[in-house]
């Protein structure tokens, strides 16, 4: 399939499933394969049989091996702010 896919749960694509585009999601586990951009704000799950091209935003990645992941990743967090140290 082509286009552009939003989702503010889980996407799961399935092992003979393929997406071209840009994909948006909040949690994805990825079978498949996808071409173009993968925007996931937290957990980025990539079984040992997708295959990833593009480019990759994502909070948290886990990937199997075996899975082919051709992409530019870029990971970014929204952890609170660590307090400063006070020295005495």
């Amino acid at each position: 399939m082509e286009g552009n896919f939003t989702t503010t749960g889980k996407l799961v694509v399935g092992e003979k499933g393929e997406l071209n585009g840009t994909v948006k999601a909040n949690q994805a586990e990825i079978q498949g394969k996808i071409t173009g951009d993968l925007i996931v704000s937290d957990l980025l799950t990539v079984r040992k049989t997708a295959h990833i091209e593009g480019n990759v935003k994502t909070g948290k990645l886990a990937i199997e091996s075996g899975a082919i992941f051709n992409a530019t990743c870029e990971m970014t967090t929204t952890a609170p702010a660590k307090a400063s140290a006070k020295k005495v």
